[in-house]
């Protein structure tokens, strides 16, 4: 399919009452799952942000892909650093597995912060452009001359991906063998785009959030589910 600020807000238009849906899914006594469920609610929000950031370039409006842009490289490179890994110990009863999920937690905000403040804090640290149907978000950081990107994106796989597999849950282990190939195939087949890319494939499997709460009702009802009851203590 092509990327578009069509495809974006059709995603968006999706993912967000899917969201809706999943969170509501979830019984009050169960609120470990939440931080899950909010996924595709929250890369819905991140689609109709980029969507606007494609309006912005089709439309010549730098303004708007300035303070779109930005708002897109919150999630990107800040928010899912901190939210997966603290999604992952939340649900988390193992006490070995939370504090390394604690410890990613940490690491994601630092690293997250890194990577977000300078393009933010410096105008002409960010630039948006179209790439072959794709939008490019080209950042300076403060890594350039010291670390290669790939070594920076091996560190961000190694802490959304790492969260994921370090569950106890086989379910969310798999989604994060599913966002592993992801972001695989975007880097292979998209390297030109490959924040913009990765994040729309990984919007589209947010979804398996929704089907594992909806399907096993003992994500919302059932005390005895893997990881809920100790998250709950």
């Amino acid at each position: 399919m092509c990327f578009s600020a069509t495809a974006s807000f059709a995603l968006a238009g999706v993912l967000v009452p899917a969201g809706i849906f999943t969170i509501a899914k979830i019984d009050r006594g169960h609120s470990a799952w939440l931080p899950l469920a909010a996924f595709p609610l929250v890369f819905g929000i991140q689609q109709g942000i980029e969507g606007a950031v494609w309006l912005g370039v089709d439309g010549g409006r730098q303004a708007l892909v300035e303070t779109a842009g930005r708002g897109f490289l919150f999630f990107s490179h800040f928010f899912w650093l901190v939210w997966v890994p603290f999604a992952v110990w939340r649900l988390e009863s193992d006490p070995v597995r939370r504090r390394f999920a604690a410890v990613l937690v940490a690491a994601g905000a630092m690293f997250g912060l890194s990577l977000f403040l300078p393009p933010v804090l410096v105008r002409d640290w960010l630039a948006v452009e179209r790439v072959n149907l794709s939008l490019d978000y080209r950042t300076t950081l403060i890594y350039d001359g010291v670390v290669s990107r790939l070594v920076l994106q091996m560190a961000y796989a190694a802490i959304v991906v790492g969260a994921l597999a370090l569950s106890s849950d086989r379910r969310i282990k798999l989604f994060g063998a599913l966002v592993a190939v992801s972001l695989a195939a975007a880097y292979v087949f998209f390297a030109y785009a490959y924040i913009s890319v990765w994040c729309f494939f990984a919007a589209i499997l947010s979804a398996y959030m929704t089907v594992v709460i909806q399907r096993d009702r003992r994500a919302a009802q059932g005390p005895d589910m893997r990881g809920m009851a100790g998250a709950e203590q």
